[in-house]
């Protein structure tokens, strides 16, 4: 497998390439090992590419490209991340390259901008629950501000988690700030990201999160005793695009992985991580509905985020 990871500062050479046949991906949304298996899968059919991977929460990974921007040094070759915010930013200053959507399958909704981004797999905000400490499950978001609840709740820190944001701003537009004050009286707490805030609710530290889907299952899978509640008014997908910068030194390359990412190969993949696939056709992960009611969400605005962090007491 050759794919060089950066987590968090850390820096881990695992394969080599020439620097002709290499290229550089900034992820956020999915864990380490979910993009080891992604490369590991992909070097199987092109064993001549190196990837180099820079993963981290949503807010830390645009941080670190806003960065190479302002100094005219930008590094990926291939950019995913959760929420279309940033994507929209960097096409409308034309930074972004067209790739034909000649992908077998896919439907309409997950080419963005006549082909300027993707989506290549769904991300679902959902309540996930210990239950072993919850015997009577939440049926709405709205429940999760009940007395039952009190000081039970987590969520991950919307200022680095792409989900966690997301799901502020959905659920603001649904239900307005007030649901967050409600939170905030009924003792949610905030963790800093989704991964730590599942390893803990799997240990009984919490009861329940409002949380990503593709975790849960992973923990699920370890032995937690965890479920998964799909809210009756509606889980909520968080939309994860990846796209091709115009200044890529091998977009051709570039393209490979992309193209690899929306195929039936790819796609297993991600179902075998947890995931939903988004080619029709792909067996979904076992558990997952036949039928789910999702709407879609949208980041939270500056206002709204700046408003969760005065009432949590978080800093940006």
């Amino acid at each position: 497998m050759k794919v060089i990871p950066w987590l968090l500062g850390a820096s881990l050479v695992l394969g080599s390439a020439s620097a002709k046949d290499q290229i550089t991906l900034y992820v956020a949304g999915a864990q380490l090992p979910d993009v080891q298996a992604l490369v590991q899968a992909f070097n199987q059919v092109h064993p001549e590419i190196t990837v180099q991977v820079f993963r981290s929460g949503a807010g830390e990974v645009v941080a670190k490209l806003r960065a190479e921007l302002e100094t005219g040094n930008p590094q990926p070759d291939l950019i995913w991340l959760v929420g279309e915010g940033f994507f929209r930013e960097l096409s409308q200053r034309g930074l972004l390259m067209r790739i034909a959507p000649t992908f077998p399958g896919l439907p309409p909704q997950y080419v963005y901008e006549g082909g300027r981004y993707y989506e290549v797999r769904l991300l679902h905000n959902i309540i996930a629950v210990n239950s072993r400490r919850v015997r009577a499950l939440p049926r709405t978001w709205a429940d999760l501000t009940k007395k039952d609840y009190r000081g039970q709740v987590v969520m991950a820190d919307p200022n680095f988690s792409g989900p966690a944001l997301v799901a502020l701003g959905y659920l603001s537009d649904r239900y307005g700030f007030g649901f967050w004050e409600a939170m905030k009286r009924n003792g949610m707490a905030v963790e800093q990201s989704n991964p730590v805030l599942q390893q803990k609710l799997a240990r009984g530290e919490y009861s329940l999160a409002i949380t990503n889907d593709y975790g849960v299952r992973q923990e699920i899978a370890k032995g937690a005793p965890l479920r998964i509640v799909y809210p009756q008014d509606g889980v909520i997908v968080a939309p994860t695009p990846i796209g091709i910068p115009t200044w890529s030194r091998r977009p051709d390359l570039a393209e490979k992985f992309l193209r690899f990412l929306l195929s039936e190969r790819g796609q297993r993949v991600f179902v075998e991580r947890g995931y939903l696939p988004v080619l029709p056709g792909i067996p979904a992960p076992a558990d997952a509905p036949s039928r789910l009611v999702s709407v879609r969400g949208r980041e939270a605005s500056a206002e709204t985020l700046e408003r969760f962090n005065a009432l949590f007491g978080l800093r940006r």
